[in-house]
C-alpha cells in the first residue's frame, strides 16, 4: 500500500483529490490544511520547516501531492513578501523534507508562467510570466526540478466545478447571477477551462502509472472567459444578461493577465486513459450537483 500525502487537502482540488484517493484502498491517504481546519486533516504551514518536518516523520509518504499555494492573483501582485514565502519558500521547504524520504512530488503548477502572447501552449514552448503569481509558481517549478528526480509537473487554468466553499469561477456566477447581480466577464482572455474532478482524476492516474515530466492537465476546450460565462450560465439555466462583457484593460485589474493563452493536451493524451473532457461535458455535471442541492435546499425549507 503507497502512502499518499496531499498538501493543501482542505483546499478545492485539494479535497477532490483527498477524496478519490481515499476511495482507492491501494492507498492510505494524508491530507493537510493551513488554515481551514477539516476532519482527518494533519495541520501544515509551508513557511515552517520543522512543522513539515513533523508532519513527514507522522505519515512518511511516498507520493506527495502539493496543492496548497496563494492563488489570489491580485493579492500576490500586492504583498509579494507573502506570495514568495508561500509560492517560493514554502516549495523549498517541503522539497528539502522530501529529499530525505525518497518521495514521488505531484506539484501543481498553472497556465501563468506563460504571457498569453502566442497561445495556445504546449509542455515545450517558452515560459515567460507576466505578473508575480506566475513568477512565484514558475520558480515553485524549478525548485521541484532542481531538488526531486521523481517529480510531475502539472500545469492548469480556471479549474472549476461544483463545491459552496470555493470562488472558483463558477460559483462566483452562480452565486452573482443568482443574486441578482451584474457581472463583468473579459472577452479578450482565452484560456482552458478545466472541470476539477476530471483533473483530480487525471493527477491519481499519473500517481499509479508513476508518470514524471511536465504536463498541461486542462480541459480540451480553448475559449473566451466571456463565451465560458454564456455556456454555464445557459446550461445552469441562469440570467445571461446580467453578464457584462469587458475588455481586460478596463477591468481595473492590478495584475496583468495572459490573453491569448490555453494550453495543448496533446501529451497527456497520449499518456492518459483519463481523457480532458470539454466545457459542456464538465458543466453538465455541474448542473446535476447544482440541481441535487437545490431540490434538498427546497425539501428542507418545505418543513419549516
Amino acid at each position: 500500500m503507497k502512502k499518499v500525502l496531499i498538501i493543501g487537502a482542505s483546499g478545492f482540488l485539494g479535497s477532490e483529490l483527498y477524496k478519490i484517493f481515499s476511495s482507492d484502498n491501494s492507498y492510505k491517504t494524508y491530507g493537510t490544511y493551513s488554515k481551514n481546519k477539516k476532519l482527518n486533516l494533519l495541520h501544515l504551514d509551508v513557511t515552517g520547516i520543522e512543522n513539515i518536518k513533523e508532519v513527514f516523520e507522522n505519515t512518511v509518504p511516498d507520493i506527495v501531492i502539493i496543492a496548497a499555494a496563494l492563488t489570489n492573483v491580485e493579492y500576490c501582485e500586492k504583498d509579494r513578501k507573502m506570495s514568495y514565502e508561500i509560492n517560493v519558500d514554502g516549495i523549498k521547504n517541503i522539497s528539502r523534507t522530501v529529499k530525505d524520504y525518497n518521495c514521488k512530488v505531484v506539484y501543481v503548477s498553472t497556465e501563468y508562467v506563460f504571457d498569453g502572447q502566442d497561445g495556445p501552449y504546449s509542455e515545450e514552448d517558452e515560459v515567460n510570466p507576466i505578473n508575480y503569481y506566475g513568477k512565484t509558481k514558475l520558480f515553485g517549478e524549478k525548485i521541484v526540478q532542481d531538488y526531486i528526480d521523481n517529480y510531475i509537473i502539472i500545469r492548469t487554468t480556471v479549474v472549476y466545478g461544483w463545491d459552496l466553499k470555493s470562488k472558483n469561477f463558477i460559483m462566483q456566477l452562480i452565486n452573482n447571477l443568482n443574486s441578482g447581480n451584474q457581472m463583468k466577464i473579459p472577452v479578450d482572455q482565452i484560456s482552458s477551462p478545466t472541470y476539477c474532478p476530471n483533473l483530480a482524476f487525471m493527477i491519481k492516474e499519473s500517481c499509479d502509472n508513476d508518470i514524471t515530466g511536465i504536463f498541461n492537465m486542462v480541459g480540451k476546450d480553448i475559449m473566451g472567459r466571456y463565451d465560458f460565462a454564456v455556456k454555464a450560465a445557459e446550461i445552469l439555466n441562469l440570467k445571461k444578461s446580467l453578464l457584462v462583457p469587458i475588455e481586460t484593460k478596463n477591468l481595473g485589474q492590478v495584475a496583468k493577465r495572459p490573453l491569448n493563452a490555453g494550453l495543448k493536451v496533446d501529451k497527456v493524451l497520449g499518456k492518459l486513459r483519463c481523457k480532458p473532457i470539454g466545457v459542456v461535458e464538465g458543466l453538465i455535471e455541474v448542473k446535476k450537483l447544482y440541481d441535487e442541492y437545490s431540490f434538498r435546499n427546497c425539501e428542507d425549507n418545505s418543513y419549516e
